[in-house]
Formats: structure tokens, C-alpha cells, sequence
């Protein structure tokens, strides 16, 4: 496996109530160490130590060649399989140009007596751990405030993206239904479930359309850059404008300059999302449905909707 190693979330302005130390009980990201964690571990440690016995030679890249490329070479790997020593080659090669890490292959050497690793089954074991600990944070949170939810009951929950506000619903118990909205729609508890949706999203589902994501994520990169919400703003002459008249296209170029960007990332992230606003603002906010998501609740573990796979406790 080769790996070269962003999600800018907007910040929500829900802000009534806060837990216990001030930040959302519910985070649709936790840490976990995977097998590729640990690989690109030991990888790191093994070429940065590599990457300075190399550059003792006066021409580290061709000492880097000779090793992997040259069999004519006393410094020639012959220890190594042709597969390994072209990994070993790209990631040397990789480390003496920039100095650190950022191109892996687990075809290494290191790794030559260890099961083969399907990288494709970390996705799985991202989502699976992540929708255990929402589900945890979720049961510890209701419980904290009261709230109990009679086995069986099957609620979905279904979010605005545009300001991340959350109806409950499968259930005629009104009171029921107004404290779990009460409590979810607090800090960022709701912007949270949101992405913990996307995040655990297989490509068979079918509440995610290319442009629907694509509005979404043009939404979320003017709010976060700007503070302002497109859906609030009004459209005139084909822009869309402030309260005070103002092309918010305009503010967002001048606010990405203050930003950590280079001079030509902003540009391209200018290009970018100018032209999809610019469309968006011709045909009108709702020409292309919002990204409205909805998950399942039963018996304290949330389960996927609209999709094959599911990473509910019981499925």
C-alpha cells in the first residue's frame, strides 16, 4: 500500500448550553491507533535514521540509487526482493527531498514476515470504533440529563446542514422528543452527529448526491472562512450579498488572505469555490437540494440509513 498524506467544518453558533467542561459530549472523530498508524510508525523511525546515514555521502540520491538501482554497486541491496527495493528506493528518495515522512509502502522489508495487510478493511475499522464511541458519548449524555428512551424504540434523527439543527422523529411522545432535541441541539452536538454521518457514508448510499455534497461543502468553506451563511444572504444581480450589500465572494477572497494560506492556495481555493458560487447564485440557493442526513437510534446504538452496510451494534 502507498499513501501520500482536509475537512474544514464550520463552526456552529449554537451555543445555549455546554457540558460539563464546555465542549460537545458527541465527536464524530475519536482516536484510534490502526495497523496503518502503526506501519507508518516504525516506517518513520526506520527511514529517519536511514535518511542520516545517507546524507554522510556526498551525493546522498546517488548512494540512494546505487542501493536500490544499480547491481553493479558494492552498497547494492541484493538481500532484498526487487519489490522491496523499489519501495525502499521511493521512500528514501521521498525523505532525502523533503526531509521527513509522507510516502509509505508496506511492501517493505520490515514487514515481510507479517500477514499481508488489506488496507481497505481500516475504513471499516475506523467506522465500526468511531460508531462505538458516539454511541457511548450519546448513552453517557442522555443519561447525565434524565433522559431515557424505551427499549425498541426506533428514532431517527435528521439534521439541517445548513445550520445543523436536529428533528427527532419515530416516536408521539412529545416530551420524549423535545428533550432529546433540547439536549442535542447544544454546542456543536449536532454538528457532530452530522459529520459522524458523512463519515460513515459506504458509496451505495443514497442520501448523498455529488451535488448535494458539492453545495454542502461550498456552504460550510463561506462559513468558515467568512461567518457568513449563504442560506441567510440574499441574491442580487446574480451575487450573493450581505445585509449591507456587500459580495460575499469578495469578503471571502479578502478573509482567505488572512488565513494561513499561501498566496496560491488562496487563489485556488478562490477559483475554486467562485465558480460554484457564482452558479449557485444564478440559479437560486435551492436549485440543488440541501445536504439533509438522517441516522437511525435503537436500543443505545445509532445505525446507518439508505445504505448496505451498517455499523450498528446489532448489524
Amino acid at each position: 500500500m502507498n499513501i501520500n498524506t482536509s475537512y474544514t467544518a464550520g463552526a456552529s453558533n449554537n451555543q445555549n448550553r455546554l457540558d460539563s467542561k464546555g465542549q460537545s459530549a458527541i465527536k464524530s472523530t475519536n482516536e484510534v491507533m490502526t495497523e496503518s498508524d502503526r506501519r507508518m510508525k516504525i516506517l518513520d523511525e526506520k527511514y529517519q535514521k536511514i535518511n542520516e546515514q545517507n546524507k554522510r555521502f556526498k551525493d546522498p540520491h546517488g548512494h540512494i540509487f546505487n542501493k536500490y538501482r544499480n547491481p553493479y554497486s558494492p552498497y547494492f541491496r541484493s538481500d532484498l526482493t526487487k519489490t522491496e527495493r523499489e519501495s525502499a528506493y521511493k521512500m528514501e528518495i521521498s525523505w532525502a527531498n523533503t526531509g521527513k515522512g509522507g510516502y509509505y509502502s508496506f511492501n517493505d522489508a520490515t514487514f515481510r514476515n507479517e500477514k499481508r495487510y488489506d488496507p481497505t478493511l481500516e475504513s471499516v475499522e475506523k467506522k465500526i470504533f468511531n460508531r462505538q464511541k458516539v454511541n457511548e458519548q450519546l448513552q453517557d449524555l442522555f443519561s447525565k440529563n434524565g433522559i431515557t428512551i424505551p427499549e425498541n424504540t426506533n428514532l431517527t434523527f435528521t439534521i439541517d446542514p445548513n445550520h445543523f439543527k436536529l428533528v427527532v422523529g419515530g416516536s408521539k411522545d412529545e416530551s420524549l422528543v423535545k428533550q432529546i432535541e433540547d439536549l442535542l441541539n447544544t454546542t456543536n452536538n449536532t454538528r457532530e452527529l452530522f459529520f459522524h454521518i458523512m463519515k460513515s457514508r459506504n458509496e451505495d448510499s443514497t442520501q448523498f448526491t455529488p451535488d448535494s455534497l458539492a453545495k454542502f461543502h461550498l456552504v460550510n468553506q463561506i462559513k468558515t472562512v467568512t461567518g457568513y451563511n449563504l442560506k441567510d444572504l440574499s441574491i442580487v444581480n446574480g451575487q450573493f450579498v450581505t445585509d449591507k450589500g456587500t459580495n460575499i465572494f469578495d469578503i471571502y477572497k479578502e478573509e482567505l488572505l488572512k488565513n494561513p494560506y499561501t498566496a496560491e492556495n488562496a487563489r485556488i481555493a478562490a477559483s475554486h469555490y467562485g465558480a460554484q458560487l457564482l452558479d449557485l447564485a444564478k440559479n437560486g440557493f435551492d436549485s440543488i437540494p440541501d445536504l439533509v442526513l438522517s441516522i437511525g437510534y435503537q436500543n443505545d446504538s445509532l445505525y446507518d440509513i439508505g445504505q448496505k452496510v451498517n455499523y450498528g451494534v446489532s448489524k
